[in-house]
């Protein structure tokens, strides 16, 4: 281009791309144009600029016009041809406005307006995590999404089953369990143990090499994170239920995103039959 730059960031802010500011530009230096007088002053690549034209025709930003067999574009009046998108733009601002002002009438009037600890519940001690595991998984009516890792909230047998139990019950509600497990060996029995007896029970399940901490997500609208250390040396456990929705958003984005890196539980032990 040669004196209009000056014009494409404005276009642009206006709503067009960068490549139809360019070329509405180039319109605006030569009068009977062709598709390659517009290349050669826009840069645009030639391929893209009919592609361009026919919007800027379709919009009524330019015109054609026909000499002999070749093709010839105008640029249309910019007082004229803008007045649409101008108009298009102040609706929108108002509206906007509009939506602006209802909100923070919601806003100043909710009964539910919360600070933000009020989202959030700590727990602390093995027996009452088992306690509120067993709870919210029984509550659960669509899905839950987990990462698990040692250590371990039940401790004895009787409180592993009452979580498998409660967890069984989950999945005959026709609930769908998806679980990832940390597991660095084969020799790493218990959280092998605890997977192949959920899995039969109707888990999906993937295997990672490591995770980053231990949780739970509830119908994705509940979570339930470990610290990354236990209390003490006796491995207490404390863990920190949140219900603030964008939190559980970005935990369910985690739980995504290393459920695509993970393996599935054929592939791990075929690879850990090679080792």
């Amino acid at each position: 281009m040669k004196g209009n730059n000056k014009f494409v960031n404005n276009l642009k802010n206006l709503g067009f791309s960068e490549r139809q500011a360019k070329v509405y530009s180039a319109l605006l230096e030569k009068k009977d144009a062709s598709l390659s007088d517009l290349q050669k002053i826009s840069g645009v690549p030639h391929n893209k600029v009919s592609e361009v034209v026919n919007y800027l025709l379709r919009e009524g930003y330019c015109s054609e016009k026909k000499i002999g067999n070749r093709k010839y574009f105008n640029i249309a009046s910019p007082k004229s041809s803008f007045s649409r998108s101008l108009k298009n733009m102040e609706n929108n601002l108002a509206e906007s406005y509009k939506l602006i002002n209802e909100m923070e009438e919601i806003y100043n009037n909710s009964d539910d307006i919360k600070e933000p600890f009020e989202y959030i519940e700590v727990f602390r001690g093995n027996d009452n995590i088992h306690q509120k595991f067993c709870e919210l998984t029984g509550n659960a009516k669509n899905e839950i999404l987990s990462f698990t890792k040692p250590p371990w909230a039940a401790s004895t047998s009787k409180e592993q089953k009452m979580q498998g139990d409660v967890q069984n019950a989950f999945l005959k509600r026709k609930g769908v369990l998806k679980t990832i497990y940390e597991i660095k060996s084969i020799e790493d029995y218990v959280t092998i143990s605890l997977m192949e007896r959920d899995r039969k029970a109707g888990e999906q399940c993937r295997i990672s090499s490591i995770l980053p901490l231990k949780m739970f997500v509830f119908d994705n609208k509940t979570l339930l994170i470990a610290d990354a250390v236990p209390l003490n040396i006796s491995n207490e456990l404390r863990m920190v239920l949140i219900k603030q929705q964008t939190i559980v958003d970005a935990f369910i984005a985690l739980f995504d995103f290393f459920w695509q890196q993970s393996m599935d539980v054929k592939s791990w032990k075929a690879q850990t039959k090679k080792k």
